[in-house]
């Protein structure tokens, strides 16, 4: 069963356009990108998810993560 969001499928595009955009402008590397993404990710998390549910949300973000890069064949 396909996960409904509660975001628009533009709300989501346009804002990692925008953050894609500013990576490019920066001419940071893939290393560089994933390195600010991923502290952007761990701030989010820290700042905004109660302690005790940060563990679990982490686990579905790695797994979803996985599952998005995923080579099909």
């Amino acid at each position: 069963m396909p996960i409904v969001s509660k975001y628009s499928s533009s709300q989501i595009e346009n804002l990692v356009n925008v953050l894609l955009d500013e990576l490019r402008q920066q001419q940071a590397t893939t290393e560089l990108s994933l390195i600010c993404l991923g502290n952007a990710v761990s701030h989010i998390v820290n700042h905004n998810v109660p302690a005790a549910k940060r563990a679990e949300l982490v686990q579905q973000f790695c797994l979803a993560l996985t599952d998005s890069v995923a080579v099909k064949s």
